[in-house]
């Protein structure tokens, strides 16, 4: 298990790697995909990432970064699945789709760092 104290080092220590592409429908949304070193991969079809001013609460989109799309793996909470319509069973299904690709060991790591706050690049 890796010893890494950030998101970040968390992501390359698992030797992941990450593409990006705009999405073509929407303009404030990415396609992202994570690559193992295996070769096999983790596909995001559509994301949007927003930082906020803590002090006027006023969001502006950002790009993707290994930490904040690795993010998105564990946030079950933010996970939506289309094809769900009650949004029944999307938290569990992305959670266990996550867990297949990073391994038990480095999804528990990664939800660990998420909840201390350790996802700066």
């Amino acid at each position: 298990m890796s010893n890494a104290s950030t998101v970040a080092e968390l992501f390359r220590s698992l030797g992941l790697s990450l593409t990006v592409s705009s999405h073509p429908e929407e303009d404030e949304a990415w396609a992202c995909t994570l690559t193992r070193a295996d070769g096999e991969t983790f596909d995001i079809d559509m994301v949007s990432f927003f930082d906020v001013d803590p002090e006027t609460g006023e969001e502006w989109i950002t790009e993707p970064t290994p930490s904040r799309v690795l993010a998105v793996l564990a946030g079950g909470d933010d996970v939506s699945d289309e094809e769900d319509e009650d949004g029944e069973g999307a938290d569990e299904d992305a959670e266990q789709a996550a867990r297949e690709f990073l391994g038990d060991d480095a999804y528990d790591q990664l939800v660990a760092l998420l909840a201390e706050g350790e996802d700066e690049e």
